[in-house]
């Protein structure tokens, strides 16, 4: 039994998702602190993004999750490494919505959210991860050292 409930009550590490859910969970923390602070969040997540299209696209999916959530989404700070319950829910959504795969993303929701709200949530991580993935492709260039 305390088998069960030390892993029932640990904190997933930010480091074992993909880079995709890794920076939609990142992503989502700044857009939360910023919204918090009374600051736009866009600009920031355009240059970790490095696309204002993928910035607009995680806001996007941020405000959907803030409209739907049965309590307040749990994020904790930026630095730290664990996730909460709500960030690794996320971070599963968001492995799935890079796969296209609808069902397991409503199946994780299910018994938090009705199936069309579900539907929504997966629709707006699809389009995020989307464009995070695009924005990762392009090359980055850095201006020359003289």
């Amino acid at each position: 039994m305390a088998q069960d409930l030390s892993t029932l009550f640990r904190f997933r590490d930010l480091r074992a998702y993909p880079l995709t859910a890794m920076h939609m969970i990142m992503g989502t923390r700044l857009c939360i602190l910023f919204g918090q602070a009374g600051r736009d969040p866009l600009p920031d997540l355009a240059v970790r993004l490095r696309s204002m299209a993928a910035a607009r696209r995680m806001a996007r999916l941020v405000r959907a999750i803030q409209e739907s959530w049965p309590d307040n989404f749990l994020i904790h700070r930026p630095c730290c490494m664990a996730l909460s319950p709500d960030e690794a829910l996320l971070g599963d959504i968001a492995m799935a919505a890079a796969q296209g795969d609808e069902d397991a993303a409503v199946q994780l929701l299910r018994d938090m959210l009705p199936a069309e709200v579900s539907r929504l949530i997966f629709l707006e991580a699809v389009t995020a991860a989307a464009a995070i993935q695009a924005a990762q492709l392009r090359p980055h260039h850095r201006p020359a050292i003289e």
